[in-house]
């Protein structure tokens, strides 16, 4: 019979036999005879391990079955071929038996470059090795050639990449994306390049779209980088979309070599690593975003030269930081006024924050800031701001806005009706755009009171002198009130009333008519005439009224002038009267609205002006977390 003990060998069996029993030969002359020796066992353990080969340390037990010694007349001739490929092949002559049982101890040495091509084939074999040994034993030039001794081992590394469970991916504490059903599927292998494609099912459970533009991906065995790069893969998700994504991933075939020599150094056992992250295409060029949508750590043991099958366990998760997006805090925004021009005012806010984002999201991040600011329900100034470079840690960046001069006629008018008081509101949104993604960061609403008192300014109880050209003290004005009465972008009402006292004690005075001329610095906003008559009996004294017209139409004009001149206005009025007095009709100065008016006003909080503001900042754009562009 033939005796027979299995030996594995690169996820295979050496087989070494014999013949013995009926393949036994027999010599014969005179008193002598021969029966061939028979291999009772055969035990092979890795061996040492250089770049170039792996050394199979073989221990073959025969018994020699005849009374006389054989002094180095057995050989020993083995093939071993994993799949299609011949990884070793040697012999070993010149072995010494003597009767009875012998152990013979030799090295087969598989050649580690030869290592990548069993690979291609154990691949595009799903996952399935044959090893076979043909062998052959002789003793004088006498022996029997075994049919090869097969043995089939497999594994299944793409069910170990397999996961059922979901994961919900989250930055800053929102839910963006749930990642479930992780597969992977190998391609055809070639020489060059393992094609394995890793799929997961994504979907977007964010508000807003979700994108990626491809992906990077890196695979390591022990401390051998087998795969590396990136693929153009691309998925797009709205919210409430899902879809299952595909990385088209490849490993470096000839890296297999240096992967198995780590394998067996390290008493048959791999950690494999697989690590799919999105790329996302910003300003010209592809970045990473700090978002795993495929990890997979496991280890696998084997027993190339034993019986056991080969063990998968999968490992947690590796400690390493994982990169959170915290939203930006704004300590501190101070607003002054830019260019000014005919037809907008530029408002320039700096904003002191605090970023507390590094790295990958910092890289990616842009803030975009919508803001509108309405002044009595009147829009404004609005726009969009995008800030690219924002700061880590604390910092401070710029945006503007500009402000629409043809809005002011139509707040100024409510400004006016409303007893000349606005109400100044700014609105925020902000987006963190981190390009897979965007969330919403919280920019807090602002409200404030602006006041004015041109009325107040206007009221006098001081004694003005109406003199004739040749000096007569004719009439004596005293105890002005004004007040606004009604108010429309195109003019504004003002009632001026006050006490006129005539100063001839015999005849009567008339006032036909009264011219006025109103300046806001440079900009005439009043020339006009009231032809309302007032007569006042001699001696007397009567309570007149005169309504003053203004153009609200040119304070669009005037905006631009309050601003350069550091929101100072100098309101200036030019009034005469035609009187009918004893002496004839004459024209006299009649200054019913006494000297210059000087209005001032802080609309963006810099400092405290006469027109009161009852909070800071009142016209500057929201406070924002960003950066202008």
């Amino acid at each position: 019979m033939v005796s027979t003990k299995v030996a594995v060998a690169v996820g295979g069996t050496v087989v070494l036999a014999v013949a013995g029993g009926g393949a036994a030969l027999f010599f014969t002359g005179g008193d002598l005879s021969f029966e061939q020796p028979v291999v009772q066992s055969v035990q092979t353990e890795f061996g040492a391990v250089t770049e170039e080969t792996t050394a199979a340390e073989t221990e073959v037990v025969v018994t020699n079955p005849n009374d006389q010694q054989f002094p180095g007349a057995a050989s020993l001739d083995y093939e071993i071929y994993m799949n299609s490929v011949a990884v070793a092949d040697g012999s070993e002559g010149g072995i010494g038996l003597d009767p009875g049982r012998n152990v013979i101890n030799f090295t087969a040495r598989l050649d580690n470059g030869k290592i990548p091509a069993w690979w291609v084939t154990h691949v595009n074999n799903d996952e399935q090795t044959v090893v076979s040994t043909q062998a052959s034993v002789g003793v004088a030039g006498l022996g029997a050639s075994l049919p090869p001794q097969n043995r089939s081992i497999e594994t299944d590394l793409l069910d170990a990449f397999a996961n059922d469970s979901t994961s919900t991916v989250a930055v800053a504490d929102q839910e963006i994306m749930t990642v479930s059903d992780q597969r992977a599927d190998w391609g055809t292998a070639d020489a060059g390049r393992t094609p394995i494609a890793f799929s997961v099912g994504l979907e977007n459970v964010h508000n807003r779209s979700v994108r990626l533009d491809g992906t990077e991906y890196r695979i390591v065995m022990n401390d051998v980088t087998v795969g590396e790069g990136r693929t153009d893969d691309s998925i797009v998700l709205d919210p409430g979309e899902s879809d299952t994504f595909t990385a088209n991933a490849a490993l470096d075939t000839p890296k297999m070599e240096q992967w198995w020599i780590s394998h067996l150094r390290d008493d048959q056992t791999t950690r494999l690593r697989v690590e799919v992250y999105g790329l996302v295409h910003d300003d010209g060029e592809f970045e990473r975003v700090p978002l795993n949508v495929f990890d997979r750590r496991i280890r696998f043991e084997t027993d190339f030269l034993g019986e056991e099958p080969t063990r998968v366990t999968e490992l947690p998760a590796e400690d390493d930081a994982a990169a959170t997006f915290g939203e930006p805090e704004v300590r501190e925004t101070t607003s002054e006024w830019g260019e000014v021009t005919d037809e907008t005012t530029e408002i320039v806010t700096t904003v002191d924050v605090t970023n507390p984002n590094e790295g990958d999201y910092n890289d990616l991040l842009t803030l975009r800031v919508n803001r509108t600011t309405t002044v009595n329900g009147v829009t404004f100034a609005e726009g969009t701001s995008a800030v690219e470079d924002l700061p880590a840690g604390n910092g401070s960046f710029t945006v503007s806005a500009d402000a629409d001069n043809d809005a002011v006629p139509r707040w100024w008018s409510r400004h006016v009706e409303n007893g000349e008081e606005s109400t100044v509101r700014t609105t925020a949104t902000g987006t963190a755009d981190i390009a897979v993604t965007s969330l919403p960061v919280s920019l807090p609403d602002r409200e404030a009171t602006e006041t004015t008192d041109i009325t107040g300014q206007l009221r006098s109880a001081e004694d003005e002198r109406v003199t004739t050209e040749d000096g007569r003290h004719v009439l004596t004005i005293t105890d002005v009130v004004a007040e606004w009465q009604d108010a429309t972008p195109q003019r504004a009402k003002l009632r001026v009333s006050t006490e006129i006292r005539n100063e001839n004690t015999f005849q009567s005075i008339t006032i036909e008519r009264l011219d006025y001329v109103v300046g806001l610095n440079s900009v005439q906003v009043a020339d006009n005439a009231s032809t309302t008559s007032h007569t006042i009996p001699p001696g007397a004294t009567r309570r007149v009224s005169y309504v003053i017209y203004l153009d609200n139409q040119k304070m669009d004009e005037w905006w631009p002038t309050h601003v350069r001149n550091d929101e100072v206005t100098v309101m200036s009025a030019d009034t005469t009267a035609t009187v009918d007095t004893p002496q004839g009709t004459e024209r006299v100065s009649f200054d019913l609205f006494g000297n210059d008016t000087t209005i001032e006003t802080d609309l963006l909080g810099s400092e405290s002006g006469s027109g009161s503001a009852d909070g800071t900042n009142s016209l500057a754009p929201p406070t924002v977390v960003g950066k202008a562009s």
